[in-house]
């Protein structure tokens, strides 16, 4: 069963509200297809996503009065429903030219989807005027029907009405078919040429009614359906209407319009003149046909009894061929295991010699693995033997060795250690020769330096002590003397601290000089170890010489400061 999917309507239509290009589409909105068939998608199409769907079950169209519901019934009708006297809404035979211009080659094609399995068909009508002049004359007006299913190649979006069609779906609104428009003969032309190509669109081209009618029913499209559906829109009332009859000979007449062909009478005559002959039978036939039932009991019981027979006749000669095979089948492997018996006997009894014979060679092979045994042991004790006297060689040896070397590192400690004291002892007795006389001349300078400081302190002192006397004397002038005071005061106290700082001096000076002769650099035994003496120009080396005169220049500085 397919249901309605999609309708294209293409330059047709009445003068005053005509259809340019014009697709009422009612897909993908109904229930899922419950086997969908495969299909092939166009080369610029999207994949589809889900399983296909129903159209729209139901659909309404809202216009008000003469908006076009009737023209649009009748075009779909005209497609399904060929010729003028199935026009909707009455026998006018003219009312299907008044749509079409003299230039327009006009189109209705109805796209229908299978329920069970989505399969897609499309059916349509083109119509033309010939000579492309509008006239009164019915045979001028050329009407031809064509059906494929849509695929790669050709579909209800892409039908060659026009010379050019766009390769990719149009927007909504829009129309695909660009340039001019196609006569009948050359959409005729593109679409057979198209079949030819791709050979799955099955294209089919009819202008006579009948055949039409008859490939509708082919394709599973009945056109009885719409008879139906003309008859009750024919008023453009209720469909009740069509069932509403006055009396019985009317209801005949629409059953008999329903069920039988209007082109073959002389079968419905025939099936009435035999139902009628089988009336007057009746009786007869009734007593043949209860006789025939009785018969067919019976024979049905003894069929079933037969076939019951036959069964286990069938049975039991199966079951005795399976039971001789059975018996066949024994008595052959009774004689081969008696066979293979004997054969196992004999073999026992090859096993039992070859056992005992396989005892003897196994303990024979015992005393031999003994015995090569004990003499592998024992070679193998005297090689080990010898090698443990050589390892014990071996180890006396590398013990000597190891005792040699730890010895050999100590004698040359040893003798390193003396050599590097030759060689200190003689640098120190070359050092010490060397520096005798700078340490003779320190020393005497030395003896000297201690002297100036002595005297240097015994002044400092004294000035202390004259400061002070003067310091007092000046204390006794007054209050008009307390700068010049405080400032005596203040030299005096600075003089007292140079006196300390000298003494300090002269101590660590005398301590400087007991170390060095300590550590031997002075000789306190000679007679002239009088440090005063070492200080001498004569004992000292240039050095000692800049030493001393720069103390002596301190020590006069300091002096002089003092008298001050």
């Amino acid at each position: 069963m397919y249901e309605l999917s999609r309708v294209r309507l293409y330059s047709i239509g009445p003068a005053g509200a005509r259809y340019a290009d014009t697709v009422l589409d009612l897909r993908g909105v109904g229930a899922p297809v419950p086997h969908p068939a495969p299909t092939q998608a166009e080369f610029f199409e999207e994949e589809p996503v889900g399983p296909p769907r129903r159209p729209a079950p139901a659909g309404v169209l809202f216009l008000e009065n003469g908006g076009g519901k009737s023209v649009l019934l009748k075009l779909i009708f005209s497609v399904m429903l060929p010729g003028h006297r199935n026009t909707l809404g009455g026998a006018s035979s003219g009312v299907l030219r008044k749509f079409l211009l003299a230039d327009d080659c006009g189109h209705v094609a109805l796209e229908w989807q299978h329920t069970l399995t989505g399969e897609l068909v499309v059916v349509g009508k083109a119509s033309e005027w010939r000579g492309r002049q509008v006239s009164s004359d019915p045979r001028k007006f050329a009407e031809a029907w064509y059906s494929f299913r849509p695929g790669p190649g050709l579909s209800l979006d892409n039908l060659p009405v026009a010379e050019a069609t766009s390769v990719r779906p149009p927007a909504e609104g829009a129309s695909g078919a660009t340039g001019r428009r196609r006569t009948m003969k050359g959409f005729r032309d593109a679409i057979t040429e198209a079949g030819k190509a791709y050979p799955h669109l099955e294209v089919y081209w009819e202008e006579i009614h009948d055949r039409w009618n008859e490939h509708l029913g082919e394709l599973g499209l009945d056109p009885e359906l719409f008879r139906y559906q003309r008859e009750m829109n024919a008023d453009e009332g209720e469909a009740a209407g069509l069932f509403a009859v006055k009396k019985d000979s009317d209801f005949t007449d629409l059953l008999l319009r329903a069920v039988t062909d209007t082109r073959d009478t002389d079968g419905l005559a025939d099936l009435v003149s035999g139902f009628g002959n089988k009336l007057g039978r009746r009786a007869e036939l009734t007593a043949e046909r209860d006789f025939t039932a009785g018969s067919v009991d019976l024979l049905g019981r003894i069929v079933e009894a037969a076939a019951t027979r036959s069964q286990a006749r069938e049975i039991h000669t199966a079951a005795e061929r399976r039971t001789r095979t059975l018996a066949r089948r024994l008595s052959a492997r009774a004689a081969e295991e008696r066979g293979r018996g004997t054969e196992l006997a004999q073999q026992v009894t090859s096993a039992a010699h070859a056992v005992a014979e396989a005892e003897t060679a196994r303990g024979r092979g015992a005393l031999i693995a003994a015995e090569l045994a004990y003499r592998h042991a024992s070679l193998a004790l005297a090689v080990a033997e010898k090698g443990a006297a050589s390892q014990r060689r071996e180890l006396t040896d590398a013990r000597t060795a190891h005792s040699a070397w730890q010895a050999a590192e100590v004698v040359l400690r040893h003798r390193a250690a003396g050599d590097r004291s030759a060689r200190v002892a003689a640098a120190i007795r070359e050092a010490e020769r060397d520096a005798a006389p700078a340490l003779a001349a320190r020393a005497e300078a030395a003896a000297d330096l201690v002297r100036a400081l002595a005297t240097a302190a015994e002044e400092g002192e004294r000035h202390a002590a004259e400061e002070e006397e003067r310091s007092t004397a000046l204390q006794e002038a007054g209050e008009t003397a307390h700068r010049d005071a405080t400032a005596a005061a203040t030299e005096a106290q600075r003089a007292r601290s140079e006196a300390g700082h000298l003494r300090q001096r002269l101590a660590e000076v005398e301590q400087e000089t007991a170390e060095a002769v300590r550590a031997g650099w002075l000789d306190d035994t000679a007679p002239d170890a009088d440090p005063a003496r070492a200080g001498r120009p004569e004992h000292l080396g240039v050095a000692a010489q800049d030493q001393t005169a720069a103390v002596g220049q301190g020590l006069h500085e300091q002096c002089g400061a003092l008298h001050v």
